[in-house]
């Protein structure tokens, strides 16, 4: 008993450095196992290549800070390889979770704040993929509206100057982030809930605000020009916005709108989810005495594991919505916890637009500040505009802290078997991930017997026809081969799926105009996204159905390039092609 009083005791005096020491270990070992050949590949590939072959990695210049950081990181430790990548998002990630601690403490008791930000760091089923683009957008979103706060709150104009300049230079973090300047929207509707404020002083606020885009942008601009790299981005923005307009791309602004839409619907139903579970136990909690509490604790646990089993982030979403809008719309909250409140929401509402996957993809990265906030709404829970009442059953503040215990438990709970049983792209239990890929970039990551073996033959045949810094198409869902074999894209990108069938058609005819090279090509006969599957014998027939894996325009034109160009087969194995031409010049 004194052992744990002196352990509590410390941890109440060191609340964030105990949780950040105990986040560090849990994230590096996580860090040791999975292999992705998918998205991990792409991301790594545009650092390995950003300051020494950029052209090639043309598309990605759409996460150009993104590349900025990683490809220094690179440059530090260019041996680092995977692992070196996984310990960046690592700190990025702690550096978002410090920087959002900071701001929570000011407005709720601690511990609210440390056990939101545990929930959101481990939300994730597979624990967390190397250092990339969302990663970066969350760092930088919360960041901004710590200066927006200090701005606003403590009329500190540098504050407000610098979170422009930190929206304007978050836009090339990814593109899509340009929607982020709705954070701007704080400046007028503050005086809804701040009367003494008038309407030239929020504009004053505004304008200093502007400034700092301003020279946001102008840095970013200067960088571009510095290193050379003004054209390549023309060409990535021109190429983004061509493939927005392809009615066949996964990115079609009418199709990520329609994404968006259904995924409040999602959000609903993981609320009414919530709602059934919180009543069913606070009902049955006054009932249940001695042993039978245990019971009515196990219930608890499962029933909240039941809930977050699948998506958890929308439920986190359901509540950081309704925690956020209790705040806002009650009067007896503090004008800078509404200002809080309203910047945590529009961070929440507006980041996820532009990704394929919406919320179901970023969202784990929009809820840094508002889903804790939502413990905080408890206290207010009596007075709350949606407080419920019918016949024996009130939702009410005491209930509901009874209640959190076993949400909060069952969430744990299942993340940790979860995540036991699951590394990003590479599922399966992490007992049996204990063989590696034999590549100096692959040092310190293990994966299954089989995942490893099937790379390993690959490699060990590309070192036959391919150096490195000779171009290479890995088609086209492997673009960690690139990375790996530190060879050059062919097509301005390493994944080459993310093109729709026109654009694949147009890029690969640009390349063979512009490239004074055929490249070596290397074709995967089985699918990667998501687990790998067994050999598909019909991997490039031109006759399949349509679907999320499978564009006909996409196989149609590497075929043809690949006929056209008389390519011809040099090896073979039941996963894999590689191709060579029989004239390698033009």
């Amino acid at each position: 008993m004194n052992l744990f009083l002196k352990v509590k005791r410390v941890y109440t005096n060191y609340p964030l450095a105990l949780t950040i020491s105990f986040v560090l270990i849990v994230l590096f070992l996580l860090a040791l196992q999975g292999f992705d050949v998918v998205d991990e590949g792409w991301y790594m590939t545009f650092y390995q290549q950003f300051y020494n072959h950029p052209e090639t990695v043309e598309y990605n210049f759409a996460f150009y800070l993104t590349g900025i950081i990683g490809g220094l990181w690179y440059e530090l430790f260019p041996t680092g390889g995977i692992l070196s990548f996984r310990i960046l998002a690592m700190l990025c990630m702690v550096s978002t979770f410090v920087v959002s601690y900071k701001i929570l403490s000011k407005y709720m008791p601690k511990n609210y704040a440390i056990i939101g930000l545990l929930m959101i760091l481990f939300v994730n089923d597979f624990g967390y993929v190397a250092f990339y683009y969302n990663q970066l957008s969350a760092f930088f979103a919360v960041l901004i509206i710590y200066f927006l706060l200090k701005g606003i709150n403590e009329k500190h104009k540098l504050s407000l100057l610098i979170a422009g300049g930190l929206t304007a230079i978050n836009v090339f973090s990814r593109l899509p982030n340009i929607t982020l300047f709705a954070f701007s929207l704080v400046f007028p509707i503050q005086l809804l809930w701040t009367k003494s404020i008038k309407a030239k002083y929020w504009l004053n606020q505004l304008l200093v605000y502007g400034c700092g885009v301003v020279i946001g942008f102008g840095i970013i601009y200067m960088v571009l020009v510095a290193l050379g790299h003004t054209h390549i981005m023309h060409n990535a923005i021109l190429g983004i916005l061509d493939k927005g307009q392809n009615t066949g791309s996964n990115h079609n602004f009418s199709k990520l709108l329609l994404v968006y839409i259904k995924e409040y619907g999602l959000i609903i139903k993981s609320f009414l989810k919530l709602i059934i579970v919180f009543a069913i136990l606070s009902s049955i909690g006054k009932v249940l005495s001695g042993a039978s509490k245990f019971i009515g604790y196990i219930l608890g646990v499962i029933l909240f594991a039941c809930v977050f089993r699948i998506n958890a982030i929308y439920s986190l979403y359901a509540l950081g919505i309704i925690g956020c809008l209790s705040l806002l719309f009650l009067n007896k909250v503090k004008p800078n916890y509404k200002t809080l409140c309203l910047l945590a929401l529009i961070m929440m509402l507006f980041l996820p637009l532009g990704s394929d996957g919406g919320i179901h993809n970023a969202g784990y990265v929009c809820v840094w500040l508002a889903f804790p906030i939502f413990f905080y709404a408890i206290e207010f829970i009596n007075d709350a505009f949606f407080n419920l009442e019918a016949n024996n059953f009130s939702l009410r503040k005491m209930k509901l802290l009874s209640v959190v215990p076993y949400m909060i438990v069952g969430f744990f709970i299942l993340k940790a078997y979860n995540i036991s049983y699951e590394a990003y792209f590479d599922k399966g239990s992490r007992i049996y991930k204990v063989f590696s890929v034999k590549n100096d970039l692959a040092k310190g990551i293990y994966t299954t017997k089989e995942r490893a073996q099937i790379f390993n033959e690959l490699l060990s045949e590309l070192e036959k026809y391919i150096s490195r810094d000779d171009y290479l198409l890995a088609y086209d869902k492997i673009p960690m081969v690139n990375f790996l074999t530190q060879t050059k894209p062919y097509m301005y990108i390493s994944w080459v799926w993310v093109y729709d069938g026109v654009m694949f058609k147009k890029q690969l005819h640009r390349a063979e105009e512009e490239i004074g090279v055929l490249p070596v090509v290397v074709q995967q006969k089985f699918e990667t996204i998501g687990t790998f599957s067994e050999p598909v014998l019909d991997y490039l027939s031109e006759e399949k159905e349509e679907s999320y894996r499978y564009n006909k325009g996409r196989v149609i034109a590497m075929n043809d390039f690949l006929r056209r160009n008389h390519y011809e087969i040099v090896w073979s194995n039941p996963y894999f092609n590689i191709y060579k031409p029989k004239i390698s010049n033009y």
